[in-house]
């Protein structure tokens, strides 16, 4: 009768598993993001960026939200609203760029990035 012994090989297997989960997971919700305007794929990009450090600050002035206000600041987070008012401006006679800008707060964060609850 086989054993079902599980040796390190197999608990390599599952971490590379796990990674390649975590990593295909991460991708941008629409996948065809690459496809929009540089301007609006960038903007996209910092948006999830700084969406992924405001979820990091804690609030409690430690080393790590030292840091995180930082990496906020390298990314310019601040600038997001006034980016994403000029972007609508730009391309409001694009009705493919102006719905994908419509999945947007007035902050720049994507509008459902708080409905998980």
């Amino acid at each position: 009768m086989p054993t079902n012994r599980r040796g390190p090989g197999s608990r390599l297997a599952l971490l590379f598993a796990a990674l390649v989960i975590q990593a295909v997971s991460a991708l941008p919700a629409s996948a065809g993001d690459a496809d929009w305007p540089r301007p609006v794929t960038k903007f996209i990009e910092r948006s999830e960026s700084c969406l992924h450090f405001a979820g990091e600050f804690g609030g409690d002035g430690s080393a790590r939200d030292v840091e995180v206000n930082r990496r906020m600041d390298e990314l310019r987070c601040n600038a997001l609203p006034h980016e994403l008012k000029t972007l609508r401006k730009r391309y409001r006679n694009d009705p493919r760029v102006s719905e994908r800008l419509g999945a947007f707060d007035e902050d720049g964060m994507p509008a459902d990035a708080g409905t998980d609850d």
